[in-house]
């Protein structure tokens, strides 16, 4: 009866442990690395022309897409919370914004990951200046509004494809910015010799969400223009930044971030890792 019993546990042991083999086994391969290769027919450029050849203010407009597919790589996600409900993609051409009706973004699309959009069923639209996508648009008040696709139709639109990818950041002086707005508006970008306005050094990032405001506008200098003639911007951080409360630096350095439009050109950062200024203040 013993050995009985023994045998009888043994086996159940044995059944459980190759259970567990196969469960691991069943666990499905990791395809990250993979690239479903969709024919793309239009570039990120040639999509921002659209966006660019209607008005930015006034009535404002936006324009249903055709049958139409682009890629990207992610280059900004909503991880720390400078950008919301948005991502920004870029090709060799160029980059977009991308208006997705949910949070937490980066779980799906993180910065490096390649995704495919569907264009078809979309609009774009000049966001003040910005050229932008999303699922729908309307007019209110003489403003446009773009509504952002929601995750019950991310499937019909994107598809993710490899992870991980870089994009190396494009080399500017922010006067060439400031200069040809159109040429680099959503694409990542480095510029050196930088350095914050001195009456924005020492401070938060962005003020605390119980200020009563959302968002902080710091201006941000260019060394290399002496005159400061068209060398200055305006860096845009989030409240509801994960990085709110860390401290601007005072010295001199460079910028990483997604170059931006809102009426004015901005500067966006992805987090505080892209501000390097570990150099003597010079120009400021």
């Amino acid at each position: 009866m013993k050995y009985l019993r023994f045998a009888f546990a043994f086996s159940l042991i044995s059944f459980s442990f190759s259970s567990c083999l196969r469960q691991a086994f069943d666990t499905p391969p990791d395809v990250s690395h993979l690239d479903p290769n969709i024919p793309c027919n239009v570039t990120l450029k040639q999509l921002s022309n659209i966006a660019f050849s209607m008005p930015a203010t006034g009535a404002g407009s936006y324009r249903k897409l055709g049958d139409s597919t682009i890629y990207g790589i992610v280059t900004a996600d909503d991880r720390s919370g400078n950008f919301y409900k948005q991502i920004v993609i870029q090709d060799t051409t160029g980059g977009i914004t991308v208006s997705i009706a949910q949070t937490n973004i980066y779980n799906d699309y993180p910065i490096g990951r390649k995704i495919y959009i569907h264009l078809k069923g979309l609009v774009i639209a000049n966001y003040k200046g910005l050229p932008e996508i999303g699922q729908s648009g309307s007019i209110n008040g003489g403003t446009t509004a773009i509504a952002g696709i929601p995750s019950t139709l991310e499937a019909t639109y994107i598809t993710g494809a490899s992870f991980p990818n870089t994009v190396t950041p494009q080399q500017v002086r922010l006067g060439d910015l400031v200069a040809n707005p159109n040429k680099y508006l959503n694409k990542l970008v480095t510029i050196q010799n930088m350095e914050f306005d001195s009456s924005d050094v020492g401070i938060t990032y962005a003020p605390s969400v119980y200020s009563g405001t959302i968002a902080a506008s710091l201006t941000v200098y260019d060394c290399n223009d002496t005159n400061y003639t068209g060398a200055s911007m305006i860096m845009y951080n989030s409240a509801y930044a994960t990085f709110q409360t860390a401290i601007t630096p005072s010295g001199k350095g460079t910028m990483t971030g997604i170059f931006s439009m809102y009426n004015t050109a901005q500067f966006l950062i992805r987090d505080t890792t892209d501000i390097v200024l570990n150099q003597p203040r010079g120009c400021k």
